[in-house]
């Protein structure tokens, strides 16, 4: 789990991982964000994906960081990965993801 949080895939979608110390400067804001979900900065919503699970986001917009959990039915949640949102592609999506998000 640790090293998801601090590697990508380069190339994209080629399943080589290597280090990516961004990520890794940034992983102390996940903590920070979570503590802090009140805070009308950091958005936060429940979002149905395509295969039935239901994963939480958290995005500090202002910074483009994003925090993505697995919900499960019992409420608990399992970090999945955080990150630096790079492109505008994903911040579209993301904003798409938020406006068709669970109520």
């Amino acid at each position: 789990m640790f090293w998801h949080l601090v590697e990508r895939e380069d190339p994209p979608r080629s399943g080589n991982r290597l280090p990516d110390f961004r990520r890794a400067e940034r992983l102390p804001w996940a903590r920070a964000m979570l503590d802090h979900l009140d805070d009308p900065a950091v958005l936060h919503w429940d979002y149905a994906e395509g295969d039935g699970d239901i994963h939480t986001y958290v995005w500090l917009q202002a910074l483009d960081y994003l925090i993505v959990m697995k919900k499960y039915r019992d409420g608990r949640r399992r970090l999945i990965t955080a990150f630096w949102l790079e492109y505008e592609n994903k911040r579209r999506k993301l904003a798409q993801k938020h406006a068709q998000r669970l109520l």
